[in-house]
This record gives structure tokens, C-alpha cells and sequence, in this order.
């Protein structure tokens, strides 16, 4: 008995038909390889981004932002007050739970929220600075500014009272 095959012509019942071309993936393998790809990119993004945050921060200003962070912590946990006070003698930044000492060039000051007064030394205005910050147990902090000096320029960030995170980038702010 002859099967017509796909020419068209009749083959012999010893034949078969041409097996499944090795040339491509299947839908399985497809999906599968999509979902690993997913799955490593969530790891990497998950843990990943704020680790490339941390790469391309100088380190005063990693410290400087990573103390604010934790006495904000430590006065959630502790449900009291914190102060963050910079001690300029030993170069650190100190709150009643721990204290983060700066390395390399660099200094800390924490500024009131606006510029209230500021006198010219050296060519650079210099502002009053703040004894200390306040961090409160629910989250939020007395409103102030840090300023990070470093050899030849200093950058001021403004921090947001309510989440006590360095508010966005203002393009009118001054960069000295």
C-alpha cells in the first residue's frame, strides 16, 4: 500500500516521514529560557539598583545619607526621639544608637532648611550650621539641608521632613 507523502508523489511504505526539523526551539524551551531571563532580572534589579546607587556615590556623601537613614531607623524602632549631631573634631556623625565616621576628603554640615544668613570666608559663603537634627518615631525629621564639602566644591541636598530622603534634585539650586 503507498501514502501519499508532501511532493505530491507516492512513496514507499518502507519510507518515513522527514522527522521534526532540529533547526529551531520549541515554545516550551522558549517560555522557559524567557522565564529564567525574568527571574534573574527581578533578583538583579531587586538588590542590585540600590547597590549601583551606593557605586556611584562619593563615600562622604554614601555615609552622610546612610546615618541619616539609620537614626531615622533607630527612632522608629525605639519609638523616642533621636538627635544625629556631626562632631567636626572627630570626623563622624553621631545618634544616640551609633555613629558612622567619615573617610577620605571630605566634611559634613547640616544646614537649616533655608538660607537663612551666610558670611563670606575665602571666597565661599559659609551658613550657620545646626548643633543637631531631630529624627522623630514616626518617621520624620526637623527639616534641614546637608551640605557635603569636598576639596575645591560643595553640593547642598535638601532633605524632605517627611520621609527623610534627599528631595529631587532642584535645577535653580545652587551647586558651589
Amino acid at each position: 500500500m503507498f501514502r501519499r507523502g508532501s511532493s505530491g508523489g507516492r512513496r514507499s511504505p518502507g519510507r518515513r516521514r522527514p522527522a521534526w526539523r532540529a533547526a529551531g526551539f520549541s515554545l516550551v524551551e522558549i517560555i522557559a529560557v524567557l522565564a529564567i531571563l525574568g527571574l534573574v532580572s527581578a533578583l538583579l534589579l531587586g538588590s542590585g539598583g540600590e547597590f549601583l546607587r551606593h557605586l556611584t556615590r562619593d563615600d562622604v556623601e554614601t555615609v552622610a545619607l546612610d546615618a541619616i537613614e539609620s537614626a531615622r531607623h533607630s527612632a522608629v524602632l525605639s519609638g523616642q526621639p533621636v538627635e544625629l549631631r556631626y562632631d567636626e573634631k572627630n570626623r563622624r556623625l553621631d545618634w544616640q544608637q551609633g555613629q558612622a565616621a567619615i573617610v577620605g576628603e571630605g566634611e559634613v554640615r547640616l544646614l537649616p532648611p533655608a538660607r537663612l544668613a551666610a558670611m563670606l570666608v575665602g571666597g565661599r559663603a559659609v551658613e550657620n550650621q545646626l548643633d543637631r537634627v531631630i529624627f522623630y518615631p514616626d518617621g520624620t525629621c526637623q527639616p534641614f539641608r546637608v551640605e557635603i564639602v569636598r576639596a575645591q566644591a560643595s553640593e547642598i541636598m535638601a532633605i524632605d521632613p517627611w520621609t527623610c530622603s534627599v528631595l529631587a534634585d532642584d535645577p535653580t539650586a545652587e551647586k558651589r
